[in-house]
């Protein structure tokens, strides 16, 4: 069913929102990043277990990740990221129609993947962590004009059942402040349904807060239904 403005949503908890485990390549995948993207200040909102921080700053870019289970520190983190793992790659395997799995080397490589990608994020949080921000959209706890660019996976769009379009319009702007470009994917929910209504309604409001937004397609997604990221740019300057 598709998301509307008319919707009525059960609040988003924590534990409804998984710490997912992903690469850098599946990270370049999602939101084309290239050289120039990769040499500026990126933030990772929510980054969850993903070591696209960690392998950024390996690579000596700049590159800092927030999301509100980092609060819960080294061993707990720990302990919900690879219980989380299980629960994202039992999802994954029973529903294997919805993937294309040669793009991750099958389901041994995709899962190698992403217990690599949890180890690295794990091992650079214990490394440096002031990389990994205690903090959840609509308040970054990051400065305005911070970065170069935001990039959101797997939240906005995903948990449609569960975020109105007013909160989905406030964390993009919220994230917009941080950053003159927010790249954010997929556009559809956690089931790979389609949310063109709802896209829309975010787009107008985005609009109306002076931010422009435009549609772009995924050469190689995993998930079958998910070809398309939103990209979100300002059109002015923000208001003093």
């Amino acid at each position: 069913m598709t998301a509307s403005p008319r919707t009525i949503h059960l609040p988003l908890t924590e534990s409804d929102v998984l710490v997912s485990a992903r690469s850098l390549g599946e990270y370049t995948d999602m939101f084309d990043l290239d050289d120039a993207d990769l040499g500026g200040r990126i933030v990772d909102c929510p980054g969850g277990a993903a070591s696209a921080v960690a392998e950024i700053c390996a690579a000596g870019g700049d590159a800092v990740a927030v999301d509100p289970q980092y609060a819960l520190g080294g061993d707990d983190l720990r302990e919900r990221v690879l219980a989380d793992l299980d629960r994202s790659l039992a999802h994954f395997h029973s529903r294997d129609l919805d993937y294309d799995w040669d793009v991750r080397g099958g389901v041994v490589g995709h899962e190698s993947v992403r217990r690599t990608a949890s180890e690295l994020m794990l091992a650079d949080l214990d490394a440096a962590p002031g990389r990994y921000i205690a903090g959840a959209l609509p308040d970054l706890p990051l400065a305005t004009d911070s970065a170069d660019l935001v990039l959101c996976s797997h939240l906005l769009f995903t948990y449609a059942d569960r975020m109105s379009t007013a909160e989905h319009v406030d964390a993009i702007v919220e994230m917009a402040r941080v950053a003159p470009e927010v790249r954010i994917y997929p556009l559809v929910d956690h089931s790979g349904t389609p949310l063109p209504e709802l896209v829309r309604s975010v787009i107008a409001r985005l609009k109306k807060e002076r931010l422009t937004s435009r549609i772009e397609p995924v050469v190689r997604p995993f998930q079958l239904a998910a070809t398309t990221r939103l990209v979100v740019e300002r059109t002015t300057n923000r208001r003093p």
